[in-house]
Parts: structure tokens; sequence; C-alpha cells
């Protein structure tokens, strides 16, 4: 067997083994057969909706609100708890969806950094569920990233339900004048994805010819990204920008799409060191832009600590201090601590903010994963989303 038939085994197989890791979590691997089957309590329900547990009984009561799901545990028949649908509808009816206030533009939150295994795909993920679970309407992109992390999280594997034209790939180069043909849903009713797949790595090689040619549109390379989030994102308050780990044209698009930088990056000191190459790439690009005229964005950039591990020995506590000495206050307060619900979430193809009971490993891990993931997608919305809408109606 030569090397071309291997890989053509390796292919065929790691294809089968996805569709099969599907099939056994939900039924089928098709997008279509995923459903969030988390309940919320009608405590949880309450804070989530911003009411008391009494305003949503009168509710119940009154018919502003349909009957509670009830089951029966032993002889007691009881509250089954809430879907997400559920609660958002609970949030119509009393007034309290956390949308932009009118008039002021989605913000576009960047999750970059050049480093492999940096949790850029799992911040990215987590954020966007979290704030389409928190009621906001989220659009996560997978620009520029071939290996289509984001993509697999929701359901869409890359080459098999996701190919070249459902991609970015088609506006990068000119073919499309918006970017409506690749949104697909999720089973998140906040949420909506542009998904990616392998093609996507052709705008390194295919996006400068083009535009060499005039053959843009008119659009400067480096922002083929923002235009293409502006051309869609009416119908949304966040979109979050899942990037390649690379320095290239992709990258420096993500960086000029984005109002918000965030810049995950592992306790550890060769990571440590891969931030400030990032941060030289990130001067050149900006440095580059000005002196050649053309359209410069600065986002608010910041640092967010991943991998911080409490183990006796672990550098990161060290590490962590010098980030916090060298970037000041780029770093955000909170950190991503070492957590295997990661790894355990992506075989399962589900996050810790989607897994109902049956679906944890353990309730110790999954509430120590919550209590990991929640605090960093809060600070990262109160810090750097709202205010950029200057507190109308974003309370």
């Amino acid at each position: 067997m030569n090397l071309l038939e291997r890989l053509d085994v390796c292919l065929s197989r790691g294809a089968a083994m996805t569709k099969l890791i599907a099939e056994d979590m939900f039924g089928d691997d098709s997008p279509d057969s995923r459903a969030i089957t988390r309940r919320w309590g009608i405590q949880e329900a309450a804070l989530m909706v911003g009411v008391s547990q009494p305003t949503i009984r009168n509710a119940e009561d009154d018919g502003r609100l349909p009957p509670p799901d009830m089951v029966k545990k032993g002889r007691i028949e009881q509250r089954d708890g809430y879907t997400i649908q559920q609660i958002n509808t609970m949030r119509e009816v009393f007034g309290t969806l956390p949308y932009r206030p009118e008039g002021e533009d989605p913000v576009v939150v960047g999750i970059a950094q050049h480093k492999g295994g940096a949790f850029k795909t799992a911040t990215a993920v987590h954020l966007a569920q979290k704030l389409a679970l928190d009621g906001l309407r989220v659009l996560l992109c997978d620009a520029n990233d071939p290996q289509a992390t984001a993509s697999l999280y929701h359901g869409y594997v890359p080459d098999l339900h996701i190919h070249a034209d459902d991609t970015l790939l088609p506006f990068y180069l000119g073919q499309r004048t918006d970017a409506m043909y690749a949104i697909k849903p999720t089973c998140w009713p906040n949420l909506d994805i542009i998904p990616s797949c392998l093609a996507i790595h052709r705008i390194e090689s295919e996006v400068m010819p083009l535009h060499d040619k005039n053959m843009l549109g008119g659009i400067a390379p480096q922002m083929l990204l923002r235009s293409a989030i502006e051309s869609v994102w009416d119908g949304y308050d966040v979109v979050i920008i899942d990037s390649a780990p690379s320095l290239g044209i992709g990258a420096a698009n993500v960086v000029c799409a984005s109002d918000v930088l965030v810049i995950p990056t592992p306790a550890e000191l060769y990571d440590y060191a891969s931030a400030n190459q990032f941060f030289a790439m990130l001067r050149d690009l900006m440095a580059a832009l000005m002196a050649d005229g053309g359209d410069v964005f600065e986002p608010d950039v910041r640092v967010l600590i991943t991998k911080y591990s409490l183990a006796s020995g672990s550098q990161s506590e060290m590490m962590a201090e010098n980030m916090r000495k060298a970037f000041g206050d780029m770093v955000l307060d909170e950190v991503v601590r070492v957590t295997d619900e990661v790894g355990k979430g992506q075989l399962k193809m589900r996050t810790v903010f989607e897994q109902a009971a049956n679906q944890r490993s353990s309730s110790r891990a999954w509430n120590n994963a919550i209590k990991i993931w929640e605090p960093v997608c809060s600070e990262i919305f109160n810090k750097l989303i709202k205010p950029r809408w200057n507190n109308k109606g974003a309370e």
C-alpha cells in the first residue's frame, strides 16, 4: 500500500469515526438531529429571565405563559424544568431580552492566537453559547480555520456537511457580495454559525493575487471579513470570530474585523513568548496599514490566561504574574483553569453549557467546569461588549 492509498484509508476511517460518534450521541450524524436537552429549574430560570419565581408562576396561572412541563417522580408529579426555548419565551413575555440598544451596532469579538492548543476555539465556542444562553443573538464565525473545530462542536463536519461553497471562501474570493448564503442554524435558538472546512486555507494563496488584479470589488484584502460580517449582522447583537492559528492574511482579516480582540494564552513560558510574537505581528500589521493609508481598525485587545493549573509545582502562578506585569491591564481578571471537561466535551460534541444531567461525566466535574467558564464569559461581556453600547438599554 503506497502513501496515497494509506491516506485514503485514514480519511475514510476518520470520517466513519466522526459519523459513529455523532450517531451515538444524537441518533444521526446530521446537524439537524442535535437538540439542547438540558433543562433549568424555576429558580435558575427566574435568575436568567430577571424576574421572581412567583412572577413566573403567576404568569403560568393567568395564561401569559404556557403551563410548565411536568414529570412524575415516584408518586409525585413535579416540574420537569424549562428548556432554553421556554426561557426565551419568558424573556419575550416579561420584556427582558438583552438585545443591543436600537441604533447601536453589533460588537465583533475576535478570538485569535497564532499558536495551537491555547483554548482559542474552546473560548470562542463557550463564549458564543453563553451569550446565546443569556438571550443575546449571536453569530459564530469559523472565519479562516481549516480544522473547523468550532463547526464540529455544532455538528457540522468539514468536508462531509460543509464544503468550500458553504464557507466564507466565495466571499473572500470576490464571488459573493454578502455572506447570508453561508449562515447555518445551530441547536441553540439564538446562535447561528458560519462554518468552515479545509478549503478555507486557499485564502492564504489566492486573496492577494485577486487583489492585485482588482477582482475583490474594491474591498481592501484585510477588510474582507469585516465586510462579510457587516453584510449580515443586522439580526445579531454579538459576532464571535474563531481564528486559525496563523499569521497570514486570514489573521489580518480577523484583527481588522474585530472591535474586541481576545488572545487566549496558556500560563506557560513558551505560550507567553508566543503572545509576544502575536503582538509583534499585530504591531507590524497596524504600522503597515497606517503607512499605506488604508482602513485601520484598532480593536480593544485583551489577554485571557488559559490552562491555569492549581497543581503543586505548576508554573502557572509565576507565569500569570509575569504576564500581568508585562501586559498590564490588557490581561483579563478571570482565568481558564485546567479542566479535562473541554476535551470530554469535544468527544461528546457538547460544551458544558449544553450538557443535560445525564450527559455529564460527573456532577462535580461539570460544576467545576461551569465555575470556570461562566465568570470568563461574563467578564468579556460586562467589560468589553456591554460598554460599547453606552449602557443604553443594556442593563
